[in-house]
């Protein structure tokens, strides 16, 4: 009788606290929902750009028949480059079997037309920081080596370069908007604004001001790679910057007007 009494007497809670936890649903989910994209995106980012790389070559065909004794001699000085991961050598023979693996039909018709002999040429893996600068290395190479005649894919490297460059730029994004919501949840326990008012306008130039240090710290990012403009030019526009820069704005009102911070 007495555990029915205080239930009868017990306060009810208010209707605004559950108006507060669905309000912290909603942002908790929506940063759920982008945390869970970003993720998404990185890990299939990085696996595209593996992928990418793996399958950049750089071709060096061999003029002429220098002997096997040269052909080597260039391999091991090639090896030695700083900007070079790995080198390959494919004799005649070896040439041949890789275009029948990778396209028989062409295979047929070269020994159709009586080309049975393809040259010999090196295959280089270059280093991951040497792929977006592979035209000068390439045409150095090929002023040191009279006898080597390069191949390659411009437009296959830009890609190479520019995807790692996302991922990697992506991962350190993950990482700081980690280390913020981390400073924010300290500032918020550490402390706390009881009786503070913040001013709506205030507020909504709080995060205007944020969404400008979010433009800064991927300029900051890009700045040292020297492709600045170009990245600028290739991964966003200004009317995207300016909707980045009125949602700032919109959730700084908003939660000015919270007073929960």
């Amino acid at each position: 009788m007495a555990d029915f009494l205080e239930k009868e007497t017990a306060p009810a809670k208010p209707k605004h606290v559950g108006r507060l936890y669905r309000r912290l649903f909603l942002l908790v989910f929506a940063v759920a929902v982008l945390w869970q994209s970003a993720l998404f995106i990185d890990m299939r980012l990085n696996a595209y750009y593996r992928e990418l790389s793996d399958s950049f070559k750089v071709i060096f065909v061999v003029e002429g028949s220098p002997s096997n004794e040269v052909l080597e001699q260039m391999g091991e000085t090639l090896n030695q480059k700083a900007d070079v991961a790995a080198v390959r050598l494919f004799s005649p023979a070896d040439a041949l079997e890789s275009v029948r693996r990778q396209n028989p039909q062409l295979t047929e018709s070269l020994l159709l037309m009586g080309k049975n002999k393809m040259p010999a040429y090196f295959e280089l893996k270059l280093a991951d920081r040497a792929v977006g600068n592979v035209g000068p290395l390439v045409d150095n190479l090929a002023s040191e080596y009279e006898k080597l005649s390069p191949r390659y894919n411009a437009e296959h490297a830009r890609l190479v370069f520019y995807t790692g460059l996302c991922a990697k730029f992506l991962r350190l994004a993950l990482l700081f908007a980690g280390l913020l919501f981390l400073a924010f949840m300290f500032l918020v326990e550490a402390y706390p604004a009881a009786g503070a008012r913040a001013h709506h306008v205030s507020g909504a130039l709080s995060g205007v001001l944020a969404g400008v240090c979010s433009c800064a710290f991927f300029a900051v990012m890009l700045y040292p790679t020297g492709f600045l403009s170009e990245a600028a030019r290739l991964f966003t526009t200004p009317e995207r910057q300016i909707l980045v820069l009125v949602f700032c704005g919109l959730l700084g009102w908003t939660l000015s007007k919270w007073q929960k911070f």
